[in-house]
C-alpha cells in the first residue's frame, strides 16, 4: 500500500523541504478532514441520521447545505443499521427531489442491521465491502450496532476505534459515527470517556424549545466554531440554516427596512409581523432601528 504524504514517515530534512499542500478538508472549518473521525451525538428524536444523511448526500454531490461547506463532491459509503431499507429508501428519495443526480454513483448505502467490526469475521467483511467500493467516507449508524463491546469500558472501546483507525490508514478514508448521548444529555455522548478521546471533531445535537436545532462543535485540529441553529424542513427532509423569512431577507441583500420587507413578503401585514417575530426569536434575524437584517 502507498502511504499518503501525511502518513509517509520524514526524517527533519524532508520536514523541512515539505512543500506539498495539505488535502483539502471534505466538510470546511475542520469538521470533516482527510483521515479523521467525526462523532455526531444527539439524544432519541434528535434527528440524528436526517442530518446525517444530509451530510451524506452533500458530501457525495459537493453540494452546501445549512452553513456546511463541502468542497468537492466524495464517495460516501453509508453503513445504516436502523429503520429498515424501504422507509430509508423512501427518505433518501425525498431528499433528493430537485438534486443533479449527476454524482449519483457516489453514495451507496448498505443496510446491516448488526456487524460488530470487534469480531474478526465482521470486521473481514465490512473491510472487503469498503476495499471494493473505494469510497472515501465512511458512515456507520449507529455507532453501537457497529460493534460488541461494553461501551463503559474504556480498554474495549479503544479495540473498536484501532479496527476504525486501521481502515482508515489502510483504505485511506475518513469515518463518521453516529451516537447517542447518555442519560445526562449535557455530559454527551454515552459511554467511557474514551470515546471523547478518540474522534477528531464533533457535533452535538441539542433540540430547541421552539423546534428549531442547535449544534454544537468540538475540534481537535482547527479551532472550534461557534454553535449555530439549524431547522428541519419536513416538506424536504432536509436543514437549513434559514426559514422563509431569513431566505427572502438573504435574496433582498441580506438588510432592508422593515416595511419595506413587509412589502414584499407578499402576505398580510398581521401575518409578516408575526412571522418576523418568530424569526427573530429563533435567531435568523435581527432588528434594529426598524431595519431587519441577517443574524
Amino acid at each position: 500500500m502507498k502511504l499518503p504524504n501525511y502518513n509517509r514517515p520524514k526524517n527533519l530534512t524532508e520536514i523541512i523541504n515539505d512543500k506539498t499542500n495539505p488535502p483539502k478538508p471534505i466538510i470546511e472549518n475542520g469538521v470533516l478532514l482527510n483521515g479523521t473521525i467525526l462523532l455526531i451525538v444527539g439524544p432519541a428524536k434528535s434527528k440524528k441520521t436526517f442530518i446525517t444523511q444530509n451530510l451524506a448526500l452533500a458530501i457525495a454531490f459537493g453540494n452546501d447545505f445549512a452553513g456546511f461547506t463541502i468542497p468537492k463532491p466524495k464517495k460516501v459509503f453509508y453503513f445504516l443499521a436502523e429503520g429498515g431499507y424501504y422507509p430509508n429508501r423512501e427518505r433518501i428519495q425525498k431528499m433528493t427531489i430537485g438534486k443533479d443526480l449527476k454524482y449519483s454513483g457516489n453514495f451507496i448505502l448498505s443496510c446491516f442491521s448488526y456487524l460488530p467490526i470487534d469480531n474478526d469475521e465482521a470486521f473481514e467483511t465490512m473491510y472487503k465491502l469498503i476495499e471494493e467500493a473505494k469510497p472515501e467516507v465512511l458512515i456507520l449508524d449507529p455507532l453501537i450496532r457497529f460493534h460488541d463491546a461494553d461501551e463503559n469500558s474504556a480498554s474495549q472501546v479503544s479495540q473498536v476505534f484501532g479496527r476504525l483507525r486501521q481502515l482508515i490508514e489502510e483504505l485511506g478514508i475518513s469515518i463518521i459515527l453516529v451516537h447517542h448521548t447518555g442519560k445526562v444529555e449535557s455530559r454527551g455522548g454515552r459511554g467511557s470517556s474514551a470515546i471523547v478521546g478518540e474522534y477528531d471533531s464533533c457535533i452535538t445535537l441539542h433540540s430547541e424549545p421552539n423546534g428549531t436545532t442547535r449544534l454544537s462543535f468540538d475540534m481537535r485540529h482547527v479551532e472550534t466554531p461557534p454553535s449555530r441553529i439549524i431547522r428541519f424542513n419536513p416538506d424536504t427532509f432536509w436543514f437549513s440554516d434559514r426559514d422563509e423569512i431569513s431566505e427572502l431577507l438573504a435574496k433582498s441583500g441580506g438588510c432592508l427596512p422593515k416595511d419595506e420587507f413587509i412589502n414584499k413578503y407578499g402576505k398580510s401585514p398581521a401575518t409578516a409581523y408575526r412571522h418576523i417575530d418568530k424569526s427573530k426569536g429563533k435567531g435568523y434575524i435581527k432588528e434594529s432601528e426598524g431595519v431587519l437584517e441577517l443574524a
